[in-house]
């Protein structure tokens, strides 16, 4: 008898553990409390749930090494400077003023390291007679829906 209550606990807290809302989920049932009509319905099938940062860490490793590829290119240039004639080495200065630019571009851009912020819904369809996506912005723990 105890191993029958014991056995009956033991796959009930198994099955309850296996019902956990995803984050996906609990995206979508903050949508549908707060956006849902009667006269829209709103299609979740192809609704993907991404994170947010305030920079994407892909952007920011191209950057860091296109960064680098500008410090080659620069050096080179300087390196080659003083072989050339006044008109090719005032081409190559401008040049390498541009290219210089870029840089302290890059260079702020990897002083602002990925930080996440947040989720983000999107693919959301509204079924109706007009074809319309919709995406939502959620805070880190998927509690609201934020601007």
């Amino acid at each position: 008898m105890k191993k029958s209550i014991c056995f009956m606990l033991v796959l009930i807290g198994l099955i309850t553990s296996c019902k956990k809302e995803t984050d996906k989920e609990r995206a979508i049932a903050i949508v549908e409390s707060q956006y849902e009509r009667k006269d829209q319905q709103l299609d979740f099938d192809q609704a993907t749930l991404d994170s947010l940062y305030t920079i994407s860490p892909k952007a920011y490793a191209d950057s860091i090494l296109k960064g680098n590829e500008l410090d080659s290119i620069l050096a080179v240039l300087e390196s080659q400077i003083e072989h050339f004639n006044q008109q090719e080495s005032d081409s190559v200065g401008l040049i390498s003023a541009e290219l210089t630019k870029q840089r302290y571009r890059l260079l702020d851009l990897a002083k602002t390291k990925p930080r996440f912020i947040g989720w983000k819904l999107s693919g959301v369809k509204v079924e109706g007679l007009k074809s319309e996506v919709l995406s939502f912005n959620f805070d880190k723990a998927i509690t609201r829906i934020v601007k």
